[in-house]
């Protein structure tokens, strides 16, 4: 059987011209359907606005895992000319902990990113949004892609994870209340 035969067993009576623009037709709606979810989504609650981008070793990263912030800006940077030569030369390095494993990791953090303060005293970026004694956890995006031609590092999606999902959390895992004292109190 020839494609065109199996074309014109497909379509039927219909043109592969008429197939074609209703095709493309159907294309069209769909795209302009997606966006339409995106921005109700964008305008609902800001879900899409408070996400932003780091640098991350890709033997470090765990697509969906939640993290917080538990060191100021370390002086610290990869010798690499291409983050040197990107928007990532004007990053902070920071360290994190991945709430399901404990494990501390390297992340560069665009310097333009809103991710709070780091308080010395409790160690931890607190959440400012709803309890200052508090970490704000950040969920890594699991989607995420190469950093140039650079096979070592890639970059990541981040986003805040929502208050009510933060504080159950939170409240099954207390590494952050831990004293810091000497004598085991």
């Amino acid at each position: 059987m020839t494609d065109q035969n199996y074309i014109d067993q497909l379509l039927g009576d219909e043109s592969r011209r008429s197939f074609m623009k209703k095709s493309a037709a159907a294309t069209v709606a769909a795209g302009a359907a997606s966006t339409g979810t995106a921005a109700a989504q964008e305008d609902d609650g800001d879900i899409l606005t408070d996400e932003w981008k780091g640098l991350m070793f890709i033997n470090e990263f765990n697509p969906r895992a939640r993290f917080s912030f538990v060191s100021p800006v370390v002086e610290w940077v990869p010798n690499y000319g291409d983050v040197r030569d990107s928007f990532f030369s004007d990053y902070n390095t920071r360290m994190i902990r991945y709430e399901n494993t404990g494990e501390t990791m390297r992340l560069f953090v665009a310097e333009d990113a809103e991710i709070g303060e780091y308080d010395d005293d409790l160690g931890f970026v607190t959440d400012a949004d709803d309890d200052a004694e508090q970490p704000q956890l950040f969920e890594m995006n699991r989607e995420w892609t190469p950093f140039g031609d650079n096979e070592e590092l890639i970059t990541v999606n981040v986003s805040p994870v929502d208050e009510d999902e933060e504080d159950l959390l939170l409240d099954n895992d207390d590494w952050w209340e831990e004293s810091d004292s000497d004598d085991g109190t």
